[in-house]
């Protein structure tokens, strides 16, 4: 996985849902293009909170660890 392949799924006009795969076998969403935002080798995923509490959670993802990343249909994210 390179910081290409997901610069240029978080910056897609319009932006279409994705998937995060991980080799942990675990997946991670990216439901917005304002929800990720790419570091250096890692890529910073703010999960959304309900709207009484202040502040989000976050998790940054190395890239390293990105096995594949998929796009959602629309209606996977509804």
């Amino acid at each position: 996985m390179t910081a290409e392949d997901l610069r240029s799924q978080l910056d897609r006009v319009p932006f279409i849902p994705i998937r995060v795969h991980l080799v942990s076998g675990k997946t991670v969403d990216i439901l917005s293009s304002e929800q990720g935002n790419m570091l250096q080798n890692a890529v910073m995923v703010f999960q959304p909170r309900s709207p009484r509490e202040a502040d989000s959670g976050y998790n940054v993802i190395a890239l390293r660890n990105i096995e594949m990343i998929e796009q959602l249909a629309p209606s996977a994210t509804e």
